[in-house]
């Protein structure tokens, strides 16, 4: 079932209402989970920027502290005194302030061979693990502890060794590193408050982190997930939904290639979103109060709307009534306005034009109907109304129609002016009268033309004749009448039967026609008999021509319903330029000219002039 048309508009109002608050809030939700998603791509970038400034200073600080155990260890090598070797150990500490102490120790004794600036009391022993492998007669690579030791003044340090085998004894050289440097390269760095840096180790404690606290050196640095990224990509972004300081943060981290330690760099969500939280609360006040006003405009519309469906109702019953009225005759009923345009198509406007009402509706009169002349449509359409309103029987006047297809076909029209709610607009009944005009047009063709051949019969040949006469007696010039009876019909008629008879003259009517000119006329006069109208003969040798190529047509061989057979025929040719004569003369002269031609032997023609008393024979 249809909808009403307010009922069509409330609901559209509502789906508007609906539109416009989904569109709201989805560009919201989209806005800003964009904006969000730009905070943190951006915040990212710079925090990825960080970690390798991080990335690069944790690699300096250990190469130039590892530089001391190669160095030890290469003078270990060359077998100089330990007194040399604490003389250099002292130099290198004077110049690196980030070491804290350098131990040389016996491994299979624990002895400690050789110390400086370290605190006695260390036990390292706990810290550092045994060596799974032998060095054999090389270096091991640089080990970093997985904890941190604390010396007795409780500053945390870091320890770092090599391991070798010199004449037979298994080594280490042991370095206790500060930490204090990454105080200064945090500071540097002018991050936010809430931001840190951090330098983690592969089993998964946190070896330094500033700003320094003693809550999170030391313990696990984030959940499983976020260790096993580390392990996949050496380099990364990671949202940590729950860090060792409880707080969600952004961690930027950067795996070192030669050393078991990662670098990270984070910041507090809170600290990063804060100006989008508070924009994001802004907006969702402004949101609310916007939706709430949509929802109340669209609440009194519908009412508004619901107020005045009654009225719509009262005129849907009237439109329909008049429809109804409309629709039930065949004829096409069309209402325009002053201006032309169709207000009312009628179901028989729809079949008559091949329109539909929603297409016809508000197009221009002339696109449907074409009036001649050179008023305008509105004072043709006036004349028209005024014309009717003066007969008693209304008026008909013919115009041309115009389907949708651009097909012109003919119309009766009859026009009524009338008025409403003051304006003056036009009504028209349109009747197809193309079946009539077809059947006024076959009963003409009738009367005009043979019912067998389609060609024009003696009537209208006369007529024609008379007209070419009468143009030769005005204008000058000569046309020439040929008159032809068929030889050896009647046996093919009388053989085969009439049928066979009608297809023959057909043939040759067919035949007659593609031998002459379009200029031409081809009639055919009796049974068995035609006649040939030749206009604007210029030379007598033209009418030569003309029967020569008749006689040549008629001789080739005609296949009828599989039978075929042969006739001829007799030509008589009279010109005509401008004698006192009538029509009917001229065409008894041709026919004895025809007569003469078939006493001379059949298949040939004879010429004769309309002062001739008798032609004379053309073979």
């Amino acid at each position: 079932m249809s909808m009403k048309p307010f009922s069509r508009i409330r609901c559209s109002v509502c789906a508007l209402s609906l539109l416009l608050l989904v569109l709201a809030w989805g560009y919201f939700g989209i806005s800003f989970r964009r904006d969000h998603q730009s905070i943190t791509a951006h915040s990212g970038q710079h925090l990825q920027s960080v970690a390798l400034g991080l990335e690069e200073y944790v690699r300096h600080l250990f190469h130039i502290h590892d530089m001391v155990l190669t160095d030890t260890i290469d003078h270990l090598l060359l077998a100089e005194p330990l007194s040399l070797i604490q003389l250099r150990l002292d130099d290198w500490m004077s110049h690196l302030p980030q070491l804290r102490g350098v131990r040389l120790v016996a491994v299979e004794s624990g002895e400690v061979l050789l110390e400086v600036g370290t605190d006695p009391s260390l036990r390292l022993n706990k810290i550092i693990p045994l060596s799974a492998e032998s060095p054999g007669d090389a270096t091991l690579p640089l080990q970093v502890a997985a904890e941190r030791s604390n010396d007795q003044a409780g500053e945390k340090l870091v320890v770092i060794w090599r391991e070798v085998k010199i004449d037979g004894r298994h080594l280490q050289v042991i370095a206790l590193l500060r930490t204090n440097g990454l105080r200064d390269f945090y500071r540097l760095l002018e991050l936010d408050e809430q931001a840190s840096i951090a330098i983690l180790h592969d089993s998964g404690g946190i070896l330094a982190h500033e700003p320094l606290s003693s809550k999170v050196v030391g313990q696990p640095y984030a959940a499983p997930a976020f260790g096993s990224d580390i392990r996949t990509h050496s380099v990364g972004l990671a949202q940590l939904p729950v860090t060792v300081d409880g707080d969600k943060r952004l961690v930027a981290y950067r795996k070192m290639a030669t050393l078991p330690l990662t670098v990270a760099v984070s910041a507090s969500n809170e600290s990063l979103f804060k100006g989008w939280n508070l924009r994001l609360r802004d907006f969702l006040i402004i949101l609310l109060v916007v939706s709430l006003a949509i929802l109340s405009v669209t609440f009194m519309l519908v009412r508004a709307l619901s107020k005045i469906e009654l009225a719509e109702d009262r005129l849907h019953e009237r439109e329909k009534h008049f429809r109804s009225v409309a629709d039930s005759t065949v004829d096409a009923v069309i209402s325009v306005d002053t201006e032309q345009r169709v207000q009312f198509w009628s179901q028989g406007a729809e079949r008559t034009f091949d329109v539909p009402s929603s297409a016809a509706q508000g197009q221009l009169l002339s696109k449907f109907l074409h009036f001649s002349g050179d008023l305008s449509l509105q004072q043709t359409l006036g004349q028209l109304a005024a014309l009717g309103a003066l007969q008693q029987s209304g008026g008909t006047f013919e115009v041309q129609g115009i389907r949708c297809n651009r097909w012109i076909f003919p119309t009766e029209l009859s026009v009524s002016a009338g008025t409403s709610g003051g304006k003056p607009f036009y009504t028209l009944i349109v009747r197809d009268v193309t079946d009539r005009k077809a059947m006024e047009e076959h009963i003409r063709r009738l009367a005009s033309h043979d019912n067998l051949t389609r060609l024009p019969n003696r009537s209208l040949l006369m007529d024609r004749l008379q007209v070419a006469m009468a143009q030769v007696r005005r204008q000058g010039g000569q046309f020439a009448l040929l008159f032809l009876d068929l030889d050896e019909f009647k046996p093919v008629n009388d053989c085969h039967g009439h049928d066979v008879g009608d297809l023959l003259l057909q043939q040759v009517a067919e035949r007659l026609e593609t031998t002459v000119r379009e200029s031409d006329t081809v009639a055919r006069v009796g049974g068995d008999e035609f006649a040939i109208l030749l206009t604007n003969v210029v030379e007598t040798e033209t009418i030569t021509v003309a029967c020569r190529n008749i006689l040549k047509a008629l001789n080739r061989e005609f296949v009828l319903n599989g039978n075929s057979c042969r006739i001829g025929g007799s030509i008589g040719a009279v010109l005509y330029t401008g004698q006192d004569i009538t029509g009917s003369e001229l065409m008894r002269l041709a026919d004895m000219a025809m007569y003469a031609a078939k006493e001379a032997g059949k298949n040939r023609y004879v010429f004769a002039h309309a002062e001739d008393k008798f032609p004379g024979d053309g073979g």
